[in-house]
């Protein structure tokens, strides 16, 4: 019996061995995620580094970038957490982020539109945008264009824009993409819930578009973020000091970004936006108008300088 088992032993690490041979390791998979120094974005960059994905932070504050992604590194054990300098409000920088990109990584699995910012005041980028429109929308819809190409040799390439439920009071003012009305007019809520709506129209007409690419928006909760205190009025900051009690962790609203990056289930879903309970949810009028939402992607197009 025990020369049986010898045996039996010695050909099971011969067939172990003879399959460690034929069957080749499956490809890393690689993400880039706009915000990952901090808050959801470093929170789901660190959960994706855990599960083995290769992972880029793509940031605006090179020192917090790199700190960013040292920790993750020392967290997860995966050494393939790199920073990528990336300021939103710049085309040229999101336009160097790319090339910098694509002269690296041949292939795109995964890309996260994260980034987000708030302002009650009225700001504007680098090239002239309102600033909410232009970071949270504009940006994302540049850099998405340029990483076309590597997203579309991915098997399986998905884009993640993480919106909000604040998009249902969202309504798109063509004529104030610029903060052409001014300060005196300008409402930092509504210019937010704009921005999200763009976010939706976006994924939808990507989709629309770009069938091969799968494409989502997802609302990530009530976060513990520090968004509604960065440029906000001293009340509007208290406020949202004051509402953090009874929000959720950074962790917890990576969730559906996670599950968006990750689950097979989501395969036939492209276009379509997730709560934070990853559940599709039906979106408003404005949410699924077609005509707004191509109309939008032609003006952005003309903003950016590129063509379809």
């Amino acid at each position: 019996m025990c020369s049986i088992t010898i045996q039996f032993t010695k050909l099971w690490r011969e067939l172990s061995k003879a399959q460690s041979i034929i069957i080749p390791m499956q490809k890393q998979k690689t993400v880039l995620i706009t915000g990952g120094n901090d808050g959801i974005g470093k929170a789901t960059a660190n959960e994706l580094a855990q599960r083995g994905f290769q992972v880029l932070l793509a940031c605006r504050n090179e020192t917090k970038g790199r700190l960013a992604a040292e920790d993750i590194r020392r967290q997860t054990g995966n050494e393939r957490v790199t920073f990528l300098p990336c300021d939103l409000a710049s085309f040229e920088s999101i336009r160097d982020a790319a090339r910098l990109f694509q002269a690296q990584n041949s292939q795109l699995d995964v890309l996260i539109n994260n980034a987000g910012v708030y302002t009650s005041q009225l700001a504007q980028t680098e090239d002239g945008i309102e600033m909410q429109f232009g970071v949270n929308h504009l940006g994302h819809f540049l850099l998405t264009h340029l990483l076309l190409g590597p997203l579309r040799q991915a098997p399986e390439p998905r884009v993640i824009n993480v919106s909000s439920v604040a998009y249902l009071r969202g309504r798109i003012d063509f004529n104030n993409l610029r903060g052409e009305k001014g300060p005196g007019q300008y409402d930092g809520l509504q210019a937010y819930a704009r921005s999200k709506l763009a976010n939706v129209l976006f994924t939808r007409e990507l989709a629309r578009r770009y069938p091969e690419i799968h494409s989502f928006a997802l609302h990530p909760g009530a976060v513990r973020t520090q968004i509604g205190n960065k440029h906000s009025k001293w009340y509007t900051s208290l406020f949202w000091h004051l509402l953090k009690v009874l929000m959720v962790t950074p962790d917890k609203g990576a969730g559906t970004s996670v599950y968006l990056a990750t689950s097979p289930e989501v395969k036939d879903a492209s276009g379509l936006f997730f709560d934070d309970k990853q559940r599709r949810r039906e979106l408003s009028e404005a949410g699924r108008s077609d005509a707004l939402a191509r109309q939008l992607w032609e003006v952005c197009e003309r903003m950016v300088n590129i063509n379809s």
